[in-house]
C-alpha cells in the first residue's frame, strides 16, 4: 500500500479526531463562560490552541512543504503565548481582587465529560499535555464547590489558580516550539561544524586515501551522514567494503547523535604515482590501469 493510500484511508479518522476536539473546545467555552470557570474557560482555550494547530498542520503536511509546517507550527505558537499571558493576567487580577464565590456545579460536570470523552475516543498521543490541563480544571472546579460545601471561601481562589497553571503549560509548549525552530534554524544558517570533525576522523582511517564528498542532514535531533571515500584502485572490491564498514562503525561508536552512515567507495585516481595516507611502505609498481 502506497503513502498516499494509508493517507487517505487514515484522513476521515484525523479529521473526525480534529472536529471532536473543536466540539470539545467549544462545550469547554460555553460552559465555562456561563458557569462563570476561569480554569475551564482556559482549557477551553487551550483545547482550541491544539484544534487550531492541528488543523493548520494537517493542511501544510498534505501540501507537504515542511518549512510551511514549521512556520505556521512557530506562528500558532506566537499567538498562543500572547493569548495564554493575557489569560494569566486575568486570572492574577481576579486574584488580587479577590473571589467572593465559586464556579457553578455545571463547570465541575463539564470537566468530567470532556475527560472521559478524551479517554475513550482520543488516542493516548493525542491526549499529551492535555490531560494534565484539565486535571488542573478538574482540581479548580472541584476544590472550589468543595469549599463553597465546607464553607472554606479560602479555596474559591483555586479555580483561577488552576486557570494560570493551565496558561503556563501552554505557555511552556509554545516557547519549547519556538525555541526548537530557531535553533535549528540557527544551525541551518551556520556552517557545518560536524562536517569538518567528521571528515578529519574519516581521512585517519587507515586505507581512506581521501574524502571526496560528506554531508550530514539533521532528522530531528539526530543526524545521518552521506559519505564517499577514496581508496586504492588497486585493492579489491572485498577490501574496499571493509575500509568503509570500518569507517561506518567508527563514525556510529565515536558520535552519539550520528544514527545512520552512507558510504560510497571510489578508486583513487590523481595520475601516478599515489599512496594510502597509511600505507607508507607502498611500493611505486605499475597498476593494472597502466
Amino acid at each position: 500500500m502506497s503513502t498516499e493510500q494509508r493517507f487517505a484511508e487514515a484522513k476521515p479518522a484525523v479529521q473526525a479526531g480534529l472536529w471532536g476536539t473543536a466540539a470539545l473546545a467549544l462545550f469547554k467555552g460555553i460552559v465555562g463562560g456561563l458557569a462563570g470557570s476561569k480554569s475551564l474557560l482556559a482549557d477551553a482555550f487551550r483545547t482550541a490552541a491544539e484544534c487550531a494547530a492541528a488543523f493548520a498542520l494537517s493542511s501544510t503536511k498534505q501540501s507537504g512543504q515542511q518549512r510551511a509546517e514549521a512556520l505556521t507550527n512557530v506562528f500558532l505558537a506566537v499567538f498562543f503565548l500572547i493569548t495564554s499571558l493575557e489569560i494569566g493576567i486575568s486570572a492574577i487580577r481576579s486574584i488580587a481582587e479577590g473571589v467572593d464565590q465559586p464556579p457553578h456545579w455545571s463547570a465541575l460536570v463539564a470537566v468530567l465529560v470532556c475527560l472521559l470523552a478524551k479517554e475513550l475516543f482520543f488516542s493516548n498521543k493525542e491526549r499529551g499535555s492535555s490531560l494534565y490541563c484539565s486535571l488542573a480544571a478538574l482540581v479548580g472546579t472541584g476544590g472550589a464547590l468543595l469549599g463553597k460545601a465546607a464553607a472554606l471561601p479560602a479555596l474559591y481562589y483555586l479555580d483561577p489558580a488552576a486557570a494560570i497553571v493551565i496558561a503556563v503549560i501552554v505557555m511552556v509548549s509554545g516557547y519549547r516550539t519556538i525555541s526548537g525552530f530557531v535553533r535549528k534554524d540557527a544551525r541551518k544558517d551556520s556552517p557545518n561544524e560536524d562536517t569538518e570533525v567528521l571528515m578529519q576522523l574519516i581521512q585517519r582511517v587507515e586505507g581512506v586515501i581521501t574524502v571526496e564528498s560528506i554531508t550530514a542532514k539533521e532528522q530531528g535531533h539526530y543526524v545521518v551522514a552521506h559519505i564517499v571515500i577514496s581508496v586504492n584502485p588497486r585493492i579489491s572490491v572485498l577490501e574496499g567494503h571493509e575500509i568503509a564498514k570500518r569507517v561506518k562503525q567508527l563514525l556510529l561508536t565515536r558520535f552519539g547523535h550520528v544514527t545512520d552512515v552512507t558510504i560510497h567507495v571510489e578508486p583513487y585516481d590523481p595520475g601516478y604515482p599515489y599512496k594510502s595516507n597509511h600505507d607508507p611502505n607502498q611500493e611505486h609498481m605499475p597498476t593494472l590501469l597502466q
